[in-house]
């Protein structure tokens, strides 16, 4: 790099991932159903995860999950957490870097732990991580963008009386600026105030209205339990990257 010239334009990604994932996000791979075996189960293997991309993420030892959407000729989405991590992280996965798809429609992910990098002994697993997509819990499944906020789609009906309440959604947003640091800095964040909520009739699907779209910035939704009667609500936080404002 010739330090006497400026640094090469940099292309904005469509994701920007979030701290603190953004430290070791490493392999990547879209969960597709493959031809052979879409023509056995007459569809999809992996229902509403159909063509998401997943993240090996290998700090905190979980896997994240991401979709797109495009506006126009540009590419942006959100990402959220896709594994739960067990309350002992000895039971969980050991520092996940790689992942795929099996010709069974079956994820795959190498982990290991590395005595120089993360501590402990030099070890390593491929687990296989099989996906009911009939047994998804109640949580976020997408975050789209609109004009004036954000559609949120849910795996499973949501409580609509909590649902409906402006409280229910906490939203920050920030830019992220590269710097030769882990992920970069987040600067000028503010809490974005959530002027209307509207829920779709099957109760899963809301529609948040904000007062001011930022193109640049990430937003950070994080939501309250949802789920009817205090069940299971995963992933209750997504990051959207407002690359652009949809017309």
């Amino acid at each position: 790099l010739d330090r006497g010239k400026p640094a090469p334009p940099r292309t904005p990604s469509a994701i920007d991932i979030p701290h603190p994932w953004t430290r070791s996000v490493n392999g990547i791979c879209f969960l597709y159903t493959p031809k052979e075996l879409r023509a056995k189960l007459g569809g999809d293997a992996f229902g509403p995860l159909e063509g998401h991309l997943i993240g090996c993420e290998y700090d905190t030892r979980r896997l994240i999950r991401m979709t797109f959407q495009r506006v126009g000729d540009t590419f942006q989405g959100a990402a959220y957490p896709l594994s739960i991590p067990p309350r002992d992280p000895q039971r969980g996965f050991l520092g996940p870097l790689v992942c795929a798809v099996s010709p069974r429609g079956e994820l795959y992910v190498g982990s290991i732990r590395d005595s120089g990098w993360g501590a402990g002994n030099n070890v390593g697993e491929i687990v296989r991580v099989q996906i009911h997509p009939d047994k998804l819990p109640c949580g976020i499944a997408e975050m789209r963008a609109t004009h004036d906020g954000f559609i949120v789609d849910f795996f499973r009906p949501i409580d609509p009386k909590l649902g409906e309440r402006a409280d229910s959604y906490a939203i920050q947003s920030y830019r992220r600026e590269a710097t030769p640091a882990y992920g970069g800095p987040d600067r000028d964040r503010r809490t974005e105030k959530v002027m209307a909520v509207t829920v779709a009739a099957d109760s899963r699907r809301v529609t948040l209205r904000l007062a001011e779209m930022r193109p640049g910035f990430v937003y950070e939704l994080r939501l309250k339990n949802l789920a009817p009667g205090g069940g299971e609500f995963h992933p209750a936080e997504a990051h959207y990257t407002l690359r652009v404002v949809p017309k």
